[in-house]
């Protein structure tokens, strides 16, 4: 445990002592007060609460700022970079005590995080990252920054749809958002998986469809008409492409498997019913809980190492019949595997399964705080496989961090964190 002292007292007595005039913009600012007098706002920063990825978020974010105390303030931005930018401006001119949340793009994240860091305020962003640049580089107060693990989801996804198709057959692609850490981060998974089954079969051209359920079923339409009867398996980006896809596919009477990313309702909805294979949960609730749990340490002196400020996670695949895939491919993914209903239930209906408080140092202490998911910090060769970072997009002059090539540090954190991962709250469901 490292802890530390970055100018929160300061912080803490200008907010004291500032006049209330000085707080201005996001609505209402009072908040909740603690015993030192001093409002405490969580603001969260989303694209916005139009899916059930985007809701689920929201469900963590505020159960988490209840346990902590925080008063909460989730904006969307709409994906707008300029309004996220403004957004952020108004926070930590208010003088809010966190902000936690994803940027839009990756190269947003620059001008987010050097926002906060400037104005004190710690923020955690996970997700979208801008291409060599860590929170190391940026300062103390970017707390962490944390993401899926795209090329295991994907890697996982595809075998259920090669798995699916009998191992061998042809199947279509359609990406989401070219040039996007998740996009090609899911194109190396499914790349590893192809390789894996000789008898299967990419048909080209792969389209993109954005991430949106509309762009995937014009993609499918073009697909459709290239391939015709050739079509025996489909594997989408996202839940969304997913969809979208299958919708078309199921209007010119094709029934093949189909899998996608993000386990949202809808695709929740069509596991159930038989018409998806399976998907990978985005884990919306616990990123946004994590987060406040990490920024409310730090706020109370406990300060991440180094090797922890970037980490990935591994999420669960979420089928009809979990019995069936453990056996089938359990030994072969890195993923927990969790069954339909029980996922809904435990993410979408009711309060989430998980414990807030234990993810926290501050609250439980240094030996009994636990992630409940499995984590991993990120090495440079994570940063290249999963982010996508290219030697050849290296600023001049710029040198990354030592840490990310200490073997020695990163193994004794991913040590750390296999200790600490003592529940799944998910997969202790009844």
């Amino acid at each position: 445990m490292v802890k530390h002292n970055i100018g929160q007292t300061r912080r803490r007595f200008i907010k004291t002592t500032a006049s209330s005039s000085a707080a201005v913009g996001l609505g209402a600012l009072a908040g909740c007060v603690s015993s030192r007098g001093e409002s405490r706002e969580a603001v969260g920063s989303v694209a916005n609460l139009e899916n059930s990825y985007w809701l689920s978020w929201q469900r963590g974010y505020e159960e988490a700022c209840e346990t902590f105390g925080y008063d909460t303030n989730l904006q969307t931005n709409g994906g707008d970079v300029d309004q996220q930018q403004s957004q952020f401006d108004t926070a930590v001119a208010s003088m809010v005590e966190m902000i936690v949340g994803q940027t839009y793009t990756n190269a947003a994240a620059l001008s987010l995080a050097e926002t906060a860091v400037v104005g004190e305020v710690p923020t955690i962003l996970a997700v979208t990252i801008a291409d060599w640049y860590t929170p190391l580089d940026a300062g103390s107060q970017y707390v962490q920054f944390f993401t899926p693990h795209f090329v295991n989801h994907a890697y996982a996804s595809a075998k259920v749809l090669f798995e699916e198709m009998g191992g061998e057959g042809s199947f279509v692609h359609i990406e989401g958002n070219r040039g996007t850490a998740p996009n090609t981060g899911r194109n190396i998974g499914l790349e590893a998986a192809l390789e894996e089954y000789p008898d299967i079969e990419r048909l080209e051209p792969v389209l993109q469809g954005n991430f949106i359920r509309t762009d995937a079923r014009d993609a499918m339409s073009d697909l459709i008409s290239t391939h015709g009867d050739d079509i025996e398996g489909f594997f989408g980006q996202n839940d969304d492409v997913a969809i979208g896809g299958l919708q078309r596919l199921e209007e010119s009477g094709y029934d093949v498997p189909v899998v996608g990313i993000d386990a949202t309702e809808p695709a929740l909805e069509r596991i159930r019913d038989g018409r998806m294979a399976g998907s990978i949960s985005g884990m919306g609730p616990w990123q946004a809980g994590w987060s406040i749990a990490k920024a409310h340490d730090f706020i109370e002196g406990y300060e991440l190492s180094d090797a922890e400020r970037m980490m990935t996670f591994n999420a669960p695949l979420v089928v009809a019949d979990p019995d069936e895939w453990r056996d089938r491919i359990g030994d072969e993914i890195e993923l927990p595997i969790i069954e339909v209903d029980q996922y809904e239930d435990a993410i979408f209906d009711g309060e989430t399964p998980y414990d807030w408080k234990q993810m926290s140092k501050a609250e439980v202490g240094e030996d009994e705080w636990d992630p409940q998911i499995e984590m991993s910090p990120m090495g440079r060769d994570d940063l290249q496989g999963v982010l996508d970072w290219d030697d050849d997009d290296i600023p001049d002059g710029y040198s990354l961090p030592e840490v990310y090539d200490d073997t020695d540090e990163l193994a004794t954190v991913q040590s750390t964190y296999d200790e600490h991962f003592n529940t799944d709250p998910l997969q202790e469901q009844p």
